[in-house]
Formats: structure tokens, sequence, C-alpha cells
């Protein structure tokens, strides 16, 4: 076996070590996207819950300056037929004056109704937010366990990517370049063994004369169609 297929077999091992523990970060990436998640749902329910009472205290307080604005019109009418003669006028007024009366009556029901509406909402804001501090409570063990494992699999992370730094300075630059390109637009196993006459990777059949030339190690070939760096395992043919 080539000498530089050597040291690319043992690059790519330090390659898909290096995989392995970026897999594993992802995994608690995405544990960690999941608590996000459920604390995001109690936040929202939360927001929706205070929002709700924004509109209901804004409904609330529309209505204070109608019932308001009622009863003024009501007590000028009032006036008016306290100083009008009694004839069509007045029948008007105290006409007008009932409608008011009903409608002021309608105001001050939709008002009370409302102002039990902000109370109850108020108590949905105050669940809703137990609940959220609930949901974080409960989170908390297992955020500072991801955080351990977090720790612990950079720590592996850091000594791989040295280890891979140690092994690619004994790589010829030109091959490294071309083993790295080959990782980035391939897969991450990009140094092969042949599978018999054949490429270990694409199965497309190796003439009999690049087959020796990898055997016998003098060259380092790749496959004329897939591009991976081919090489026959000690003891193979």
């Amino acid at each position: 076996m080539h000498p530089d297929v050597v040291k690319l077999l043992d690059l790519q091992s330090k390659d898909l070590d290096l995989l392995e523990i970026d897999t594993r970060l992802a995994d608690v990436a995405d544990e960690e996207a999941e608590l996000d998640r459920a604390v995001e749902g109690a936040e929202h329910t939360v927001s929706a819950a205070a929002q709700a009472v924004a509109d209901a205290v804004q409904r609330r307080a529309e209505l204070e300056v109608k019932i308001e604005t009622y009863r003024v019109q009501q007590e000028r009418r009032r006036q008016a037929i306290e100083i009008t003669h009694p004839g069509k006028r007045a029948a008007t007024l105290m006409a007008e004056l009932d409608l008011a009366r009903s409608v002021l009556a309608q105001e001050e029901s939709e008002w009370i109704r409302m102002a039990d509406r902000v109370t109850t909402l108020e108590q949905e804001v105050t669940e809703a937010e137990a609940g959220l501090e609930a949901v974080r409570e409960q989170q908390a063990p297992e955020r500072i366990q991801l955080k351990e494992r977090e720790a612990d699999i950079q720590r592996d992370r850091d000594a791989a990517l040295k280890a891979r730094a140690e092994s690619a300075a004994l790589v010829d630059k030109r091959l490294l370049t071309r083993y790295d390109r080959l990782r980035r637009n391939r897969s991450p196993r990009v140094v092969v063994p042949m599978n018999g006459s054949a490429c270990g990777s694409c199965f497309t059949a190796v003439p009999l004369h690049r087959r020796s030339l990898i055997k016998g190690g003098a060259v380092v070939e790749g496959c004329e169609v897939c591009g991976v760096i081919l090489y026959i395992p000690e003891g193979g043919e």
C-alpha cells in the first residue's frame, strides 16, 4: 500500500471520529431545541392571555366613555324636559329619555360583563405564568445535564480536531487538497478499498494495469468514474 494512502486512511479515521462527535453535538442541540419549543409554547400562552386582558381592559374603558357620554346626554334631556312646556316637544324628549335609559342600562350591563371578563382573564394570565415557571423549573435539571454533555463532547471535539490537524500535517499538501475536495463534494469516506476488480464505491471495473499499480503501492490512484482514492487492503488481491 502506498505510504500516502496509509496517511490518508489515518486522516480519514480522524475525520470519521469528528463526524461522530458532531452528530452527538447535533443531538444535544436537538434536545435543547425541543426544550426551547416547550418554553416558547408556554410563553405564547402567557402572551396570548396578556393580550386578551389588554383587549378586554380597552373594551371596558371604551364602555366607560360611552356610559359617561350617555349619562351626560340623559341629564341634558332631563333638564330640557323640566324647562319645556307640555306638548309635542316634551313628549319627544321623554321618549328619547326612555330610550337613553334603556341604552344606558344595556351598556352598563355590558360593562359589568366585561369587568368580570377582565377578572377572569387576569386569573388566566396568572395561571399561564405559573405554568411557564413550572415548565422552566421542570426543565432546569435536564438543561444542566445537556450543558454538561455538551461540554464533555466539546472537549472530545477539541481533542479530535488536534489529532486531525496532526494527521493532516503528515499528508502531502496537493494530496490533502484533493482529499478535502472529495470529502466536501462526496461522502465522508473517500479513501475506499477495492471490491475485487471494481471500485468499492461505484463498483466500476478498474483496468488490470491500474489494479497492479494500486496493489504494488506505486501510485495513489483514483476511480476514473467517481473519483474516490482506491487501495487494496493488506492481504487483498
